[in-house]
């Protein structure tokens, strides 16, 4: 009896070192982050602690140009956006889970999932809070644990299984990496969370310029009628989003004529105009309040242009339009 206790023990002592050799590895696997299509190279390396990844403040929140302020009497650090003169800011105190934040003359506060520390002397916080409040997309592969930044709207550095599931979610852009503009990737680019200049990496071109500096043009010269993305705004930020190529969808309908056209007023919804015209638009332009859609004719090659303010949109505004006979 006493022998089979024995060899039962030594199986529990054999099975913990084991469990624990496993989870100890793991844990020691390096953690690489990228931010858009550069991996970086830390002073101190992101840790994981009771499933949250943390990361270095100052390094993550200086490569997106924002302020970092340590006191090193009262140990807190301050985090100021980029951008934003100053007006907003987050402030931290070591050891410490409630981030104090200063909007102007609002203070208010926010708690982190695991508290601030101090790592190797270097400040660490949760990642997903970093990538709040400088507003940049963060993504975890969990199969290789890599860490992936951007603030172009676009995530430029898909895992290998989104690369092998992109067609699964309208994010994950075929031809990543490559020249080409399509209209998949205009759907997959978003608006006020952009630099214009780190489009150049989605699209591995130099954008072109009008007269005025503050439009910016991505073009694919591979058909006779090249694909063209246009971004209105400035270096630091983008203002809308518009597409002219061969590849936008052609939704066409009976009902779209200039008789139909003529019934929409300033206060039409899309919704209502889905109804009039009898199916949905395609999306050809998108900014930080407004989206414009296009209806076909399948009478002849004529089409609608209407412009409506976003659902939930802060600032409110008449729906436009324009018809053009193609």
């Amino acid at each position: 009896m006493i022998k089979k206790l024995n060899l039962a023990l030594v199986a529990m002592i054999s099975i913990t070192l084991f469990m624990a050799s496993y989870d100890t590895a793991s844990a020691n696997d390096p953690i690489k982050v990228f931010s858009n299509t550069e991996e970086l190279v830390l002073d101190q390396k992101p840790v994981i602690k009771n499933g949250r990844t943390l990361v270095p403040i100052r390094f993550i929140s200086e490569r997106f140009d924002a302020h970092v302020k340590w006191d090193q009497k009262k140990k807190v650090v301050t985090i100021i956006p980029k951008g934003l003169f100053q007006t907003l800011s987050y402030t931290l105190p070591i050891g410490q889970k409630t981030v104090t934040v200063i909007n102007g003359t609002e203070v208010t506060k926010i708690q982190l999932d695991e508290p601030s520390q101090v790592i190797n002397g270097r400040t660490v916080v949760p990642l997903r809070f970093v990538g709040n409040i400088l507003g940049i997309n963060v993504r975890w592969d969990f199969k290789n644990k890599d860490v992936y930044l951007s603030n172009t709207g676009v995530n430029l550095i898909p895992s290998d299984f989104e690369k092998n599931n992109y067609n699964k979610e309208l994010r994950k852009v075929k031809d990543f990496g490559k020249p080409t503009v399509n209209y998949e990737k205009f759907l997959a680019m978003s608006v006020g969370k952009v630099n214009t200049t780190d489009f150049e990496y989605l699209f591995a071109q130099t954008p072109e310029y009008e007269l005025r500096l503050d439009y910016h043009y991505f073009n694919d010269f591979l058909g006779s009628n090249p694909n063209v993305i246009r971004l209105s705004g400035y270096s630091d930020r983008v203002h809308s989003i518009s597409y002219s190529g061969n590849d936008i969808p052609d939704l066409r309908y009976p009902a779209v004529t200039a008789e139909t056209y003529a019934t929409i007023n300033e206060n039409t919804s899309y919704d209502e105009a889905v109804k009039i015209f009898g199916g949905p638009g395609a999306l050809v332009k998108k900014g930080t309040s407004r989206e414009e859609y296009k209806w076909g004719s399948s009478l002849n090659k004529d089409a609608a242009y209407i412009s409506f303010v976003k659902k939930g949109s802060p600032v409110d505004g008449p729906t436009t339009k324009h018809w053009e006979d193609e």
